[in-house]
């Protein structure tokens, strides 16, 4: 005896019959049934296949063990009923019978509206992985793409770079010689003016020497000709000196004292010889 509810699906028009009967599963075989079926039947494996047949070797089908499909889970409503009327009168155990079916089949609903079902997990992991494996997809090539201009940039920098540096370098060395050229040039000319400093301290200490050496003969001159000059007007002085007293001493006195001593000659003081040789020389060479 089944007692149906009203809100069972299975009682809702359209239902399928999976869900309205339950179906027990299969019951595994027996080791009397195996027996009987290993002795009856042989697989295709175990056959050898002719080696002089050109005929293929046949495919073999693996066994795969599905799991069975969805169904609703059991309950035997009698048996159920049953129980609770060992314990309850018979009206009170089918109201608690009808309202745990009720329960039952609300909450089944409420899990197949609400929750996900292996296939629905699968599918939804499937999309998961394909969204995952795209956006890994576009990172990697968004990165390469990047990494691509990236590296483009950094050459251009670096070919950007070893150009200037090389620039740098023609523009330090051209300096430098330049430089170099411009240090060379100012010390030879600080050269040149050093050799013709001591070329002209040189022409003018030979012109002093041949100055002074003028001025030497000059004086040397001046002082032999006052020398012979005045040897010569001491010479004729004393000539003149001789020739007066030998005319005095010669030219006979008309004086009528012949008895008389002769004239003393007069001597002239120490610094009247100096002043007649100077008359005598004024009054010889006027110029």
């Amino acid at each position: 005896m089944f007692m149906a509810h009203p809100m069972d699906p299975s009682n809702q028009p359209g239902s399928t019959p999976s869900t309205s009967s339950y179906t027990p599963p299969p019951t595994p075989p027996s080791d009397e049934d195996a027996g009987a079926g290993a002795n009856t039947a042989v697989p295709a494996a175990s056959v050898p296949p002719d080696p002089q047949s050109n005929l293929p070797i046949p495919h073999i089908a693996p066994t795969i063990v599905t799991p069975p499909l969805h169904a609703n889970p059991p309950f035997n409503t009698h048996q159920f009923f049953v129980a609770l009327e060992k314990s309850f009168p018979g009206p009170i155990a089918a109201n608690l019978m009808r309202v745990s079916r009720a329960l039952l089949v609300d909450r089944i609903g409420r899990v197949r509206r609400d929750a996900l079902t292996v296939k629905d997990l699968e599918s939804q992991a499937y999309l998961f992985k394909a969204a995952l494996s795209e956006l890994r997809t576009e990172t990697s090539l968004l990165t390469r793409n990047e990494t691509a201009a990236m590296r483009t940039a950094t050459s251009s920098l670096r070919r950007e770079v070893d150009a200037l540096n090389g620039r740098m370098k023609e523009d330090v060395a051209t300096l430098k010689h330049e430089i170099q050229m411009e240090v060379d040039s100012r010390k030879n000319e600080s050269k040149n003016d050093l050799k013709k400093l001591d070329i002209e301290i040189e022409e003018l200490l030979n012109k002093s020497f041949v100055n002074l050496g003028e001025l030497r003969t000059s004086i040397e001159e001046s002082r032999w000709e006052n020398m012979r000059k005045s040897v010569a007007a001491l010479t004729g002085f004393l000539f003149l000196i001789v020739i007066s007293m030998e005319l005095f001493v010669s030219k006979p006195k008309k004086s009528a004292n012949p008895s008389a001593p002769p004239p003393k000659a007069e001597v002239l003081p120490p610094g009247a010889g100096g002043a007649a040789l100077g008359y005598i020389a004024s009054v010889l060479h006027p110029c």
